[in-house]
C-alpha cells in the first residue's frame, strides 16, 4: 500500500484538467475518497507532456490543495500514462515444471510471465503492462488461472503493452519536482476499465471508450481478459474548436455551448431553439441555432465513432462483444451520444459512472470525467501488502515444508491471488 495507515494517492495528469486524489481502505476493505482536487492542465496535448513547467506547476497546485483538503502527507502516487505512443504486442512463453510434485506454482506462473519484460522493444520504448491472455498446460489450452494443476508444461499467451520511455521519464521527472515519487505508471485505458466495468462485462465482450479532452482511449475486453486498446487522436477539445471555428466565437464560448446546448444527433434538436452570445468587447450579440450546434458536434463525434468501429472490427472480435460498448470520459455525457453510437455501431451502448462495489463515492466525484481518477486508487488497491517474516522455532530453524496437495490447500490462504 502507499504510505501508511492504507492510504493510495494518485495523480491523473490529462489533456485539459490535472486531478489529485486521495482514498484510505476501511476496515471492510472498500475506498473511502479523503478527498480530490483539480486544475486547469496548460502543459499537456493529447495525453502527453509537452512543457514541463507548465506541467509541474499545475500538478503542484492540485496536491498541495489536496494535502490541505485532507490534511494527510502521502509521498508516492499511482499516476495515469497515455497517448499515441502506447503500442501492443503479442507475445508467448513456456517453462517446464521442475518442482517434485509437477504443480504449478505461483512462482512459475509469474516467472513465465516476467520473462515477457525482457522482450526487445524499440530504441525509447519501455514495457509498461504485461497482460495475460491465456495458458496452455500441456496442451490443454483456454486455461486463465493454472494455479495448482498437474503438468509437465506450462505455456502463456501474453498482450504486452509498450510506450515511450520519453513520455514516462517526463511524468516521473513532474512528479518528483513536487516532492512525491511513482508509485507505478498505469495505462489510463487499464485504470479506467477497474471502475467502469463489471467482471462480467469483461467476460461477456465490453468496449470502453474514454473520451477525454485531446484522445479517446479504446479498450476491448473478452472472455474476462483486455483483448486490445488503441488511442484516437480526437477528443472534446476537438469538438470544442469546431464549434469556434463554424460559429465564429470565443474558444470559452465554444466550451460552454457544446457543455449547456450541445447534442450529438441533430435530427434530435429542436428546429426553432436558439442560443444568444451577448455583445462583447465591441462584437455584436449573435444567435445561433441549437440544430446548427448540433450538426458540428454530429460530424465530428461521428468521426470519433467511426474510428472506434474500425478498431474494434480490426480486432476481429466484433461478433464477440455481447455487452456493447461503454462511454466514459468527460466527452461521455454529451446528450444523446449513446443513440448516435448505437446508430454507427448497432451495438447496445450506456455510460460509464466510475461506480465500482469497492469505492465508496460522493456525488460530485461521481463523474464519467473521473473514471480514470478513481481506477488509479482501485490500481493501488490490488497491490498485495507485505507478507509476514517467516516463523522459526527456538534455534532459528524455518519449519518443513508442506508437500503435495496439503501444501497447495495452504497456499489458498496465504497467498495472493493471481492478477488475470
Amino acid at each position: 500500500m502507499v504510505g501508511t495507515n492504507n492510504i493510495i494517492a494518485a495523480i491523473d495528469i490529462g489533456t485539459t484538467k490535472i486531478v489529485a486524489i486521495l482514498g484510505e481502505i476501511s476496515h471492510d476493505g472498500k475506498l473511502n475518497i479523503l478527498g480530490m482536487e483539480r486544475t486547469v492542465s496548460k502543459g499537456v496535448k493529447r495525453g502527453v507532456i509537452h512543457d514541463i513547467e507548465l506541467t509541474i506547476e499545475a500538478i503542484n497546485e492540485a496536491v498541495a490543495r489536496l494535502k490541505e483538503k485532507t490534511n494527510k502527507e502521502f509521498s508516492t502516487v499511482y499516476v495515469g500514462i497515455a497517448g499515441q505512443h502506447i503500442r501492443i504486442v503479442k507475445e508467448r512463453k513456456f517453462k517446464y515444471i521442475e518442482n517434485s510434485v509437477e504443480e504449478i506454482t505461483k512462482e512459475d506462473i509469474e516467472q513465465i510471465t516476467n520473462e515477457n519484460y525482457k522482450h526487445p522493444v524499440e530504441i525509447g520504448e519501455q514495457i509498461l503492462h504485461v497482460i495475460p491472455q491465456e495458458f496452455v498446460v500441456d496442451k490443454e489450452v483456454g486455461i486463465k488461472n493454472p494455479l495448482g494443476m498437474a503438468g509437465r508444461r506450462l505455456d502463456g499467451h501474453f498482450n504486452i503493452i509498450i510506450g515511450r520511455t520519453a513520455s514516462a521519464r517526463n511524468i516521473e521527472k513532474c512528479v518528483r519536482e513536487v516532492g512525491l515519487d511513482v508509485e507505478e505508471l498505469v495505462l489510463e485505458p487499464l485504470a479506467s476499465s477497474l471502475a467502469v466495468l463489471t467482471k462480467e462485462e469483461k467476460e461477456a465482450g465490453v468496449v470502453l471508450v474514454d473520451i477525454g479532452g485531446g484522445t479517446t482511449d479504446v479498450t476491448l475486453y473478452f472472455d474476462g481478459v483486455l483483448k486490445h486498446t488503441s488511442v484516437i487522436p480526437f477528443g472534446g477539445d476537438h469538438v470544442t474548436k469546431d464549434i469556434k471555428e463554424a460559429c465564429s466565437v470565443f474558444l470559452k464560448q465554444a466550451e460552454a455551448l457544446k457543455v449547456q446546448f450541445g447534442e450529438a444527433v441533430a435530427d434530435m434538436t429542436s428546429d426553432d431553439k436558439v442560443v444568444t452570445i451577448p455583445a462583447t468587447g465591441g462584437w455584436d450579440e449573435k444567435d445561433i441555432s441549437f440544430k446548427f450546434l448540433a450538426q458540428i458536434i454530429q460530424c465530428r463525434m461521428e468521426e470519433i465513432i467511426d474510428s472506434v468501429k474500425f478498431q474494434v472490427e480490426s480486432t476481429g472480435l466484433k461478433d464477440k462483444i455481447g455487452a456493447g460498448i461503454v462511454l466514459t470520459g468527460g466527452g461521455g455525457l454529451l446528450t444523446n451520444l449513446d443513440v448516435l453510437t448505437q446508430q454507427r455501431t448497432n451495438l447496445d451502448v450506456r455510460i460509464g459512472f466510475p461506480r465500482n462495489s469497492k469505492v465508496n463515492l460522493e456525488e460530485n466525484i461521481d463523474h464519467p470525467m473521473y473514471s480514470t481518477s478513481i481506477g488509479l486508487l482501485l490500481k493501488g488497491m490490488e497491490k498485495p501488502k507485505p507478507k509476514p517474516l517467516e516463523k522459526t522455532d527456538l534455534n532459528g530453524n524455518k519449519p518443513k515444508k508442506k508437500k503435495g496437495f496439503t501444501a497447495f490447500l495452504g497456499s489458498l490462504f496465504d497467498t495472493q491471488d493471481v492478477d488475470m
